[in-house]
């Protein structure tokens, strides 16, 4: 597939960076768009680092990467990461692809990218659903960060073509040295309930099968949020879909998304690189759900248990679970922050919409789907 197939959803160029960068400068005030996410000081910081890039990553280095440093440090209490030992610095200075359970459309990539930057490595190129980039300025925003379009539009011949064409991309991508972080299925899991979609790993082998998903070096790496800055969001969404049947987004709803989830405050986040997935192959089953079996194994193993998720399985009689979580420690606090919590996403919900019960349990299903995965 020539390279200019891939015009209309590639990230910008080096030669784009300064022009582009320069147009974002110019359309927003982004030092009064920045101050209430990093401070007064790192803002104007950021809005002038911004009239002055020359290549992507003098972006990423002098805007993007600071500015997530300052938002970790201001909307959670740390991230840790982990892997096998011996294995990560190894395994990272291969091109890659990064599969991750997705529950923030900012956050989950942005995140990654920080440790791999922190270690010394590349950040990855980033898979971002043209859903998302409402305005020409926030298109722009996101290619000076490494990402390429996935269009979502159109029947289901379009988005089958668009599939081939983003799968193209990546596959491209790596065999140029470029690593690539893409969700291991379309959209947030809502529910907490994280699972690769058979689909798309079919889209990622649709061209070289074998050889294609071994070229592609897949790590998943599995993200654990002790908390969730949209879970009110979330529990109001599956309510109303369980009251009505469907649920439509409210004009500007990713929008309020994608803020919540960068300001919310987080608590403790964790990383865990996993092995390489190899191309593995069952007599009378389709490979592409074998292999996405793989990725959610690997992803269940790799959670961070917190003691929220203990409580909530304690409030839905879960014994057996609890008891399989003995090792996790829950303070007087633990409990205090628990009940608080909930009394917030109830008030945001709104008993109009369900009652504080329902509600409270919604929000308890969603906060144990962690513990229940790991340890089936």
């Amino acid at each position: 597939m020539l390279e200019s197939q891939f015009e209309n959803i590639r990230p910008f160029f080096d030669s784009e960076a300064a022009d582009a960068s320069t147009n974002l400068a110019n359309v927003i005030d982004w030092a009064g768009l920045l101050i209430p996410l990093v401070g007064k000081e790192n803002a104007e910081e950021l809005a002038e680092n911004i009239r002055h890039v020359d290549s992507i990553s003098d972006f990423q280095d002098d805007v993007t990467f600071p500015f997530l440093e300052a938002l970790i440090e201001s909307t959670t209490d740390g991230v840790t990461l982990g892997y096998s030992p011996g294995t990560f610095e190894k395994d990272l200075e291969l091109p890659t692809l990064h599969l991750t359970n997705h529950r923030d459309i900012v956050l989950d990539p942005s995140l990654v990218n920080v440790a791999r930057m922190g270690s010394g490595f590349a950040s990855t190129e980033i898979g971002i659903g043209d859903n998302l980039l409402s305005n020409k300025w926030l298109e722009d925003l996101v290619r000076l960060n490494r990402c390429f379009i996935v269009r979502r539009g159109g029947g289901p011949r379009e988005r089958w073509e668009s599939s081939l064409l983003v799968a193209a991309y990546i596959r491209h991508a790596v065999k140029k040295g470029s690593s690539v972080w893409l969700a291991q299925k379309e959209g947030r899991a809502k529910d907490g309930k994280d699972s690769t979609s058979p689909a798309l790993i079919r889209m990622l082998i649709s061209e070289g099968g074998r050889e294609a998903w071994e070229m592609l070096n897949v790590k998943p790496v599995c993200i654990s949020y002790e908390w969730d800055p949209c879970d009110y969001m979330k529990v109001r969404e599956l309510l109303i879909k369980e009251n009505e049947g469907e649920y439509l987004k409210e004009p500007g709803e990713d929008e309020k998304s994608m803020a919540n989830g960068m300001t919310g405050w987080k608590g403790r986040i964790h990383l865990e690189f996993c092995p390489t997935i190899p191309w593995k192959e069952i007599e009378g089953e389709r490979t592409e759900r074998v292999i996405a079996d793989l990725v959610d194994k690997a992803i269940y193993n790799g959670y961070k248990i917190f003691p929220n998720q203990v409580i909530a399985a304690e409030r839905l009689g879960l014994v057996d679970l609890v008891k399989l979580s003995s090792d996790v420690v829950i303070t007087e606090k633990d409990r205090e922050d628990f009940e608080h919590r909930i009394d917030n996403v109830v008030g945001e919900v709104g008993t109009w919409i369900s009652s504080k019960e329902k509600i409270t349990r919604t929000f308890c299903e969603i906060m144990v789907q962690p513990l229940l995965a790991k340890y089936k």
